[in-house]
């Protein structure tokens, strides 16, 4: 039986440290998959705490790491699409996930992604079902997370409890239909861009639960700034 192949997209900036811990925990758990082959796929937009230096030193280690070097900070969003065009277009991928590389996106929901990748076009680890959840988060960022999600709901029309969470699962067949080039927002808005493009293609979605967990090393790289050209990047969407 030939295996099915699939790519796990990390965007890094600044996340050795969280590598460290996250990288043999990521490879243990692909080498005890059934009837898929996983990869590892590290964008990184030249940190300057050496994340790139490291993952090269570890591919030495693991064959099945990949890094895609960057040349600076260059956007969240842009780094899912440099990770997944790698994942298809170089490795043959046939499933691409986006996976937060800070921790907070338990790697052990992985088989339970691929349970139900076969009979759908996206899977989300979803915050805000039975079982999802987010744990040392203050309530403000509770507060402000679960308006955004509304309000994109709302304004594009999702019927997807979690528009905004980052560990999801997407089927190579779904971005040919989709097409790269059409994905024109960089940053946190393009989760939403991209199910509102899946929306237009038809896409199946399922929802697991994810129990989203604070980073404990290193600075979150969403900012205010972000956040106000969510909303506004929204609106944009939906009436452009």
């Amino acid at each position: 039986m030939v295996s099915m192949k699939f790519v796990l997209a990390l965007p890094t900036y600044n996340e050795k440290e969280n590598l460290k811990i996250l990288l043999p925990r990521l490879i243990e758990i692909l080498k005890n998959i059934k009837d898929w082959e996983g990869e590892i796929v590290v964008v990184d937009d030249s940190s300057p705490d050496g994340t790139s230096e490291f993952v090269e030193e570890k591919m030495k280690e693991y064959s099945n790491l990949h890094l895609v070097k960057r040349k600076a900070k260059s956007g969240l969003g842009s780094a899912y699409i440099a990770g997944f065009k790698y994942g298809i277009n170089v490795l043959g991928a046939d499933n691409v996930f986006s996976m937060d590389s800070d921790l907070s996106h338990d790697p052990d929901l992985i088989p339970t992604f691929l349970e139900y990748a076969s009979t759908n076009d996206i899977v989300i680890g979803s915050r805000y079902i039975k079982g999802g959840d987010f744990k040392n988060w203050p309530w403000i960022r509770k507060a402000i997370s679960r308006g955004a999600n509304i309000y994109g709901q709302l304004i594009l029309g999702l019927k997807v409890n979690d528009i905004s969470s980052g560990y999801r699962c997407y089927n190579a067949l779904l971005w040919k239909k989709i097409g790269f080039e059409n994905v024109k927002t960089n940053g946190y808005c393009t989760l939403e861009e991209i199910l509102y493009l899946g929306k237009k293609k038809k896409a199946r979605v399922k929802e697991i639960p994810l129990v989203f967990v604070d980073r404990t090393i290193g600075e979150t790289k969403l900012t205010y700034k972000e956040m106000i050209k969510f909303f506004t990047t929204i609106i944009k969407l939906r009436f452009s």
